[in-house]
């Protein structure tokens, strides 16, 4: 089996992992666990091939989370579940924990220095936050795309009966 597919079967097993204990912490319902599963697992899938195709983390997160809001729409008229829970549980698992801390542990460190350290440290942490921002962005804006789009389509449907 080729080492990119055992990595992309790797990480989206475990963000569907994480995605359905988010699930649990949010008290969906446990006929939601499995579903949740697959959100997560769909993003962090999708996340993985992208990043490995050489696309930076925001872009690579941008996809993720556009498939699994993609997924969601599409699957929202089959459920009663309304609004895109399925799809925010899913993405919550590609949140960038390890740079936010990296951020977090240098302004500490910046904190406690003197203007040379400062100045040392300085460009590895707007790097961080830079990228942390933009990933959260474009999770975000990820999320949001698919749900721009259902008004004019429900629109249509009315307007054709």
């Amino acid at each position: 089996m080729n080492t990119l597919l055992i990595q992309i079967i790797h990480q989206g097993f475990f963000g569907g992992v994480a995605a359905a204990g988010f699930a649990v912490l949010f008290n969906y319902r446990p006929s939601l666990l499995p579903l949740s599963f697959g959100a997560g697992l769909l993003a962090l899938a999708t996340r993985t091939a992208f990043l490995e195709s050489g696309f930076t983390l925001p872009i690579a997160s941008f996809f993720g989370a556009l498939a699994v809001a993609i997924a969601d729409r599409l699957w929202k008229d089959s459920r009663p579940v309304r609004g895109a829970v399925l799809a925010i549980v899913g993405a919550i698992p590609m949140v960038p924990g390890g740079i936010a801390a990296k951020v977090l542990i240098t302004l500490f460190v910046m904190l406690g220095s003197d203007s040379t350290a400062i100045i040392a440290a300085l460009p590895e942490a707007l790097q961080g936050m830079m990228t942390l921002t933009f990933t959260i962005a474009a999770i975000g804006t990820g999320l949001a795309l698919p749900s721009l789009f259902q008004p004019w389509t429900q629109r249509t449907r009315e307007q054709e009966e």
